[in-house]
């Protein structure tokens, strides 16, 4: 058989994970098998090498979906780059160009390898070129004047791995993916250039963005008198240039075609055509198709005019940012005053609402200019005035002042200005003033700004609890809760709730707080914000703690502890590790609560939270925690424990968050020897904050708390989510293949009981009891826990999942 032309049912589809396409080795076997199929697309196309990264770059007409041929062509298109590359200047006759025999390059060295590749697997020589009685070696060999079939071998081999090495950095640096989409457009846009009819179809579908209506398009060609537009649309179609559904009522153009297209077009006819469909989408009540090509098409100010009067509707039906890239979008100087002024005051609050502010505040600065009337200032400088309260505070107060001053009387944002002063006061701790400006709000808000009174009943509430007014305090928080579970704002109930848990905490009622925290915690978990979720459980183990009732309150820290390690919330988790540290030496386990204080210190100096590291301080002192478990409790009032050294906190903030740490993983984390982390680790077991386990190569170490300073239960499954994690990792092909579970996940509140880990799969298609409880069975078996599986159907809204 020859050679080039393999037996296509020995070949399968191969998908290569990145990692393992970066081995040379590897991939110069892969380049080598692709150069022998060159000439065949299907089996190209079965190459791991077009089913991988590498030729996502040149699938310009489609990417998510593409064909068996436009995978075989892409990868073809590669080959073809990276052989180009061996070629020491550009060729005076490029691929697809005959090469005369006499052409110099043929016999220069530089050229060799590029010549092999080239004639050898993507032009091959023509049997009619052939030297008498030869073939392809003898052929080349007489062509490039190489000494030798062994040096040829040689020199293809070297041309096949320098191949690969083009191939690597691209796979590894992306580098080149500019380069080979510009000739894949160039190479995929050929045979519309040919029709010019086709290529104007292509150039009016650019106007779209993601799907759009095939009779719009259609439209567009009449206008333009293109002759049998049905016609010459479906061949476009058939050609794969557009993409239709199953009905063909849509289409959809790549990006990737669509961009290039549009930057080539005139910029007049472009503006012309979207204003056509801008009118139509308005026509037909497609709001934001209809302003995005009025502002495309130049229109500025229809735009404004249909934008602004829904943009309060909007902002509930779609993402933020869409909103805010059809803001920014604006030609502001195009706009009337009274326009402009809109979109930058509508653009700050939503950047400031989304969580940026520098942006926010540039938009104010945007709008001022164009501000008509004192009041129209006012709302700027108010909320140049929020910006700055985090940034500064006297140049906030300033701008609070510019604002009170030019609202009138009876203006519905006085209010509003009045209570972020107010806020403002109670940060600075200046009690009266902020009490005054809170109940002259009160006095001057409108009866129907129900939200805005429930903010202030929240303000107030907490400057009563700081003034140490608690009846007042509880009184302005259950109006403030009333008010927002009429209103049905959940995250408003939550913090109404948070709120008055603090409350009650603070005047000793603690199941009053635990079960107003509890409730704050349920709709935190409902709308899926799982930092408030564990700021919650924080609060409720607090509360517990000083019922007395420590053991619920340490299982509920380490509930926000796992949460707040899996978010990365470095500021809670260390608020989690001094209440640890607290609770166990109340428990009378003086050396879990010293390694709890030791990771919380260590959090502290990293993160450069001076405060919390000057609280660790004082609460070791306190509790007279000892340096080491070996060493005698100190006296009351001795100095506080000095923390480990920063390698040896390392260690255990590692320990801790792996719950299994080795010699290698410590080499990789603190770039020491062997030895040296060999050497540490055995500090830590004689000092007692580590047990070894395993033998030879299995040796790792954990926590010593982990087995005896535990009390029974008071592990939950959160603390062993990484060892979970691998093991589910093995059993993964398993699952899917024997049950249809896609996901594994460990349910880490409602807290498990004792000795329980909860699990809950998610289905492709729910099984039926049989092979559920067989799923649960092996789960259990494999995992070596009792484990409580549920689907995830079935999921209380409440809990919070980690999947795995």
């Amino acid at each position: 058989m020859n050679r080039s032309t393999p037996d296509l049912s020995s070949i399968t589809v191969r998908t290569v994970a990145v990692e393992r396409l970066a081995d040379s080795a590897f991939l110069t076997q892969l380049v080598d098998e692709a150069l022998r199929t060159y000439q065949n697309t299907l089996a190209l196309s079965r190459s791991a090498l077009a089913n991988s990264v590498l030729v996502t770059p040149v699938l310009v007409k489609d990417d998510a979906s593409p064909t068996v041929e436009e995978r075989g062509h892409g990868l073809r298109l590669v080959l073809q780059w990276a052989v180009n590359q061996l070629a020491p200047a550009p060729p005076a006759f490029p691929l697809g160009v005959f090469r005369p025999l006499d052409d110099p390059t043929w016999r220069d060295p530089l050229w060799w390898r590029y010549n092999i590749l080239r004639h050898r697997y993507l032009e091959p020589l023509h049997p009619d070129d052939f030297v008498g009685g030869g073939r392809f070696t003898e052929t080349l060999l007489a062509l490039t004047g190489i000494s030798s079939a062994d040096a040829f071998f040689d020199e293809r081999n070297r041309a096949i791995h320098e191949v690969a090495e083009w191939l690597r950095r691209q796979l590894l640096d992306d580098a080149y993916s500019g380069e080979l989409q510009q000739l894949a457009i160039q190479e995929a846009l050929a045979p519309v250039k040919r029709h010019s009819q086709a290529g104007q179809l292509l150039a009016m579908a650019a106007i779209f963005d993601d799907v759009f209506a095939r009779e719009q398009l259609l439209e567009l060609a009449r206008r333009e008198d293109i002759d049998r537009a049905e016609q010459v649309l479906d061949d476009v179609i058939a050609g794969r240039f557009l993409l239709t559904d199953d009905g063909g009522a849509n289409l959809w153009l790549s990006p990737v075609l669509r961009a290039y297209l549009y930057a080539r077009q005139p910029t007049g006819e472009m503006q012309r055509r979207h204003r056509l469909i801008a009118a139509r989408n308005e026509a037909e009540g497609r709001l934001l198709p209809a302003v995005r090509h009025h502002q495309r098409g130049g229109d500025d100010g229809s735009a404004a005019r249909l934008l602004l009067p829904a943009a309060a509707t909007l902002f509930r039906e779609i993402q933020p940012a869409v909103l805010i890239d059809l803001l920014q979008a604006f030609n502001l100087r195009q706009l009337e005053n009274g326009e402009r002024y809109a979109i930058a005051l509508l653009l700050s609050d939503l950047l400031h609402r989304t969580g940026k502010p520098e942006e926010a505040l540039a938009a104010c600065r945007q709008a001022l200019p164009a501000a008509r009337t004192a009041e129209e200032q006012a709302r700027v400088y108010r909320r140049i005035g929020k910006l700055y309260e985090s940034r500064n505070q006297q140049h906030a107060l300033r701008y609070y002042q510019q604002a009170i001053e030019r609202f009138a009387p009876d203006a519905p944002e006085l209010a509003e200005a009045l209570k972020d002063r107010g806020w403002l006061y109670f940060l600075r701790q200046e009690w009266q003033d902020a009490e005054a400006e809170l109940l002259r709000a009160l006095d001057v808000m409108t009866a129907d700004a129900r939200a805005l009174q429930g903010a202030i009943y929240d303000a107030m509430a907490n400057l009563y609890r700081k003034t140490e007014e608690p009846a007042r305090a509880v009184r302005y928080a259950e109006l403030a809760l009333a008010l927002r579970e009429e209103e049905g704002d959940l995250l408003g109930v939550a913090k109404s709730h948070g709120n008055l848990g603090l409350l009650y905490r603070s005047v000793g009622d603690y199941a009053h707080a635990i079960a107003a925290y509890t409730e704050a915690m349920s709709t935190y978990a409902r709308i899926g914000n799982q930092e408030l979720v564990a700021v919650a459980l924080l609060n409720i183990g607090a509360a517990f703690f000083l019922s007395g009732d420590v053991e619920e309150a340490v299982r509920r820290y380490r509930a926000s502890l796992a949460i707040s390690q899996m978010l990365g919330l470095a500021l809670l988790e260390i608020k989690v590790q001094y209440n640890l540290a607290e609770a166990y030496a109340a428990l009378g386990r003086p050396a879990v609560a010293s390694e709890h204080w030791q990771l919380g210190y260590s959090l502290c100096h990293q993160h450069a939270f001076d405060d919390q590291a000057q609280d660790f301080i004082e609460l070791g002192a306190a509790l007279a925690l000892p340096l080491l478990p070996s060493q005698p409790m100190q006296a009351a009032s001795a100095a506080p424990p000095e923390a480990l050294d920063p390698e040896a906190a390392t260690v255990l903030e590692l320990a801790q968050r792996e719950h299994k740490i080795t010699a290698q993983r410590l080499i990789e984390v603190l770039h020491v020897s062997r030895a040296t982390a060999t050497r540490r680790l055995s500090a830590l077991v004689e000092q007692g904050y580590l047990r070894m386990e395993g033998k030879g190569r299995g040796v790792h170490y954990r926590l010593a708390s982990e087995y005896a300073a535990e009390p029974p239960g008071l592990i939950d499954a959160a603390t062993r989510i990484e060892e979970l994690e691998a093991r589910v990792r093995q059993l993964a092909p398993t699952l899917h293949a024997q049950f249809g579970a896609r996901a594994i996940g460990v349910i880490l509140s409602p807290a498990p009981p004792s000795g329980l880990v909860r699990l809950v799969a998610r289905f492709e298609t729910t099984p039926d009891l049989e092979h559920f409880f067989a799923l649960e069975q092996e789960l259990g078996d494999a995992l070596r826990f009792e484990i409580d599986l549920v689907p995830e159907s079935a999921l209380d809204r409440q809990s919070s999942v980690r999947w795995l």
